[in-house]
């Protein structure tokens, strides 16, 4: 039988850019704007400033892992984790809230 690996860190770091993405698109509906691009979305982004920085550090750790093939080490996702995409889930949040 086939052994799998316990974490794949280039899906996890592909998978954190793209729920960063679905946090944006809900906040970016609730102001009536629903982007139809990643260059589209990143022009709305750039007005977010407590996001924009880590937003884009997502989506270039993202096109590293999918095209570049760069591998990430599971300590390297877990630090993106924590850093990158906890402050835009955390800056959207509080945007969504009426807190930021």
């Amino acid at each position: 039988m086939a052994s799998y690996p316990e974490r794949c860190p280039e899906w996890e770091v592909t998978i954190l850019f793209y729920s960063a993405l679905h946090y944006v698109d809900a906040f970016l509906a609730t102001q009536g704007t629903h982007p139809k691009s990643h260059h589209e979305r990143f022009g709305l982004v750039s007005n977010l400033t407590d996001v924009a920085r880590y937003y884009e550090i997502l989506f270039k750790r993202s096109m590293n892992a999918r095209y570049h093939l760069y591998e990430f080490t599971s300590q390297e996702v877990d630090r993106i984790k924590a850093g990158a995409f906890r402050r835009v889930k955390e800056g959207i949040l509080a945007l969504l809230t009426g807190q930021a």
